[in-house]
């Protein structure tokens, strides 16, 4: 067995952590550059891979994040095959649940940037690794129905240990089983390991420049086909979890938190295709008094021409809503903003001006699907 991420890669045989480390950063490029010296990724991979497999590669089974793109899960397919002939693929949740006899468990998977939900019965929810609080309240309720809970916590990834425990506690105190998963696979005894996160980030800073491009999908991308759900206009969609919401977007978006520039700190999901392209989500407590009345006065107080259309009777994917435009220089928001469970969801639907088709779909499939978790 050899586990491909999600901050290293390990097997039988020794991997350099630097070079292992570095093929998992920049799986997403062409290009990586080594003690300056520009790499090819697809090699780098063949490389890591022959070397954590030891042998001949025969009957090697590939362990790669539930979250990971198919084009990730594809590339390090590719270089396993290159490296060392066909692998079996599977993904961290399939390699810890398997062997249960009761289908009713769930796999808490933590990375660096977020928390990832599977189960057997359900659609794959994707939590934004907030503050912790936040976090083990979020997953609690979302597996209060699980028979067992299966805490997949990777001792590379930023304090999973804590939030792995943290969130175990609660679901014992709650009467569910839980078991906690550190490893799938250890590495050999003489392969050194750095004990803290900041020695990690550091032995890969001393040997690799950059990755040559940026994919942000990575993080919140879904992973394979089966745990994609198609929408009802077709394109297959994940749960992106904020907070106390959840909504769907597309799947492959790139998804990030925003906390400065234009309006308040929010989640955004762009396509990759056309950047311009966009889902925002912000959440609040319901104010008093109608929601309405309180949008309006607080877009009065905004600069005039940027928030126009102001519809206090909107109704967007079946439900009712508040809907406004905000408009800056190269793009357009159409804000839809609508109550669930005492929680005040807002979604931001950006587009080139005078292109809202562009993101129509996408913006109608969150509003539908956006909740209140708890």
């Amino acid at each position: 067995m050899i586990e491909a991420g999600p901050v290293t890669v390990r097997g039988p045989g020794p991997v350099p952590w630097d070079l292992a480390a570095t093929a998992v950063e920049c799986i997403d490029d062409a290009i990586a550059l080594i003690d300056d010296e520009p790499v090819s990724v697809e090699e780098l991979w063949a490389e890591v891979l022959r070397a954590a497999a030891v042998d001949d590669g025969a009957g090697v089974v590939l362990v790669c994040p539930t979250w990971w793109t198919r084009d990730q899960v594809e590339r390090v397919r590719a270089a396993a095959a290159a490296a060392f002939g066909e692998a079996v693929v599977m993904s961290r949740a399939e390699v810890v649940a398997a062997g249960r006899d009761d289908a009713a468990w769930a796999v808490v998977e933590i990375a660096d940037e977020l928390v990832v939900i599977s189960r057997p019965d359900a659609m794959p929810v994707r939590m934004v690794r907030s503050d912790t609080e936040t976090v083990v309240t979020a997953v609690t309720a979302a597996v209060s129905t699980a028979h067992e809970v299966i805490v997949d916590a990777p001792a590379d990834v930023t304090q999973s240990g804590e939030l792995g425990r943290l969130v175990a506690e609660r679901l014992r105190r709650n009467g569910i089983p839980v078991v906690v998963v550190a490893t799938l696979s250890l590495s050999p005894p003489d392969e050194p390991e750095p004990s803290e996160p900041d020695a990690r980030s550091g032995a890969v800073r001393g040997r690799v420049a950059v990755c040559t491009g940026l994919a942000l999908a990575a993080v919140f991308a879904a992973g394979a086909a089966a745990m994609r759900t198609p929408s009802t206009s077709g394109e297959s969609t994940v749960t992106l979890v904020e907070g106390r919401v959840g909504m769907q977007v597309p799947a492959g978006w790139t998804v990030e938190r925003l906390t400065g520039g234009a309006g308040s700190a929010r989640v955004q999901a762009s396509s990759p295709a056309e950047p311009v392209v966009a889902l925002h989500l912000t959440q609040s407590g319901v104010p008093p008094g109608r929601l309405e009345d309180s949008l309006r006065r607080a877009l009065d107080e905004q600069p005039a021409g940027v928030f126009v259309d102001f519809n206090p009777h909107d109704r967007v994917a079946g439900r009712d809503v508040v809907s406004y435009r905000e408009l800056r220089a190269q793009r357009q928001v159409r804000w839809i903003v609508l109550t669930d469970n005492a929680v005040r969801i807002a979604i931001g639907c950006q587009s080139a001006p005078q292109r809202p088709d562009t993101v129509q779909a996408a913006c109608e499939a969150a509003v539908r699907s956006a909740h209140a978790l708890f």
